[in-house]
């Protein structure tokens, strides 16, 4: 897999390039299989947090396991091995060098759903607010495992946003949602980002980007991966104990995060 001249200049230009299909149907399956297995309890976690919806109680969920709203932590992609086999997908990492360079690491792993008709919305927030390192150039690797319309919640993004810098955001609702407040965004600053599972949203981690309620009776799943280079630090004295990485190809940097 390697990204055209074109794709390649649009993820300069505009933030974000789009790969349809990058993942086989099998695959996706797999990885779904595993997902429903954590939300139903038939596998349990233990190396990485999961989170509901805030605004339903589990047993008032008419669906399926439990309203999960995301399983997230570099665990994920350390502990089980479909996890981990797609955070060492070998056409993702061939993107992600081409973006990147060869030494890289995985800053983020994590499973973001939305359960049917009670999916809330995520505001706009940049995904570099989260995470005090430098450079500020990792890469969000979004990867739809359903189809993801505008009614259930795909992506929606503000093109070119990226190069205006870091924006202020503050935490809203619970300590880990943020979203941004120096500047006010609405859809119609977005692109709205339909996707077919399999396919895969190669996002720069400083570009403004929302989504949606999931109003259908269809769950909304992805999974996110963020690749950083291996030469990353931290650019606090006291980084959140949270943000941890894994090696994932070439070369490793003493005093990185």
């Amino acid at each position: 897999m390697e990204l055209s001249d074109s794709q390649f200049e649009q993820y300069q230009q505009d933030g974000y390039v789009v790969v349809e299909d990058l993942l086989s149907d099998p695959e996706v399956e797999r990885i779904t299989d595993r997902i429903r297995e954590y939300v139903t309890g038939e596998r349990t976690e233990t190396q990485f947090d999961r989170m509901l919806e805030p605004d339903i109680k589990p047993d008032a969920f008419e669906h399926e396991g439990e309203p999960v709203r995301k399983f997230e932590g570099v665990g994920l992609a350390r502990e089980d091995d479909v996890f981990a086999d797609l955070a060492h997908h070998e056409d993702i990492l061939a993107v992600i060098e081409q973006l990147q360079g060869p030494n890289i690491d995985l800053l983020r792993s994590a499973a973001m759903l939305k359960p049917p008709q009670v999916g809330s919305e995520k505001k706009f927030h940049q995904d570099a607010a989260y995470y005090p390192i430098q450079p500020r150039d990792h890469v969000t690797v979004w990867i739809a495992l359903d189809e993801a319309t505008t009614d259930n919640g795909c992506m929606r993004v503000v093109p070119g946003a990226h190069t205006d810098g870091l924006i202020g955001h503050e935490a809203i609702e619970y300590d880990t949602d943020i979203t941004i407040t120096e500047r006010e965004y609405g859809l119609d600053d977005t692109v709205a980002l339909p996707m077919e599972p399999g396919s895969v949203l190669f996002q720069h981690c400083l570009l403004p980007h929302y989504t949606a309620p999931n109003t259908t009776e269809q769950w909304r799943r992805a999974f996110i991966l963020s690749y950083m280079r291996s030469r990353s630090r931290f650019t606090d004295d006291q980084p959140p104990e949270w943000v941890e990485s894994l090696h994932i190809a070439g070369d490793e940097f003493p005093g990185c995060v």
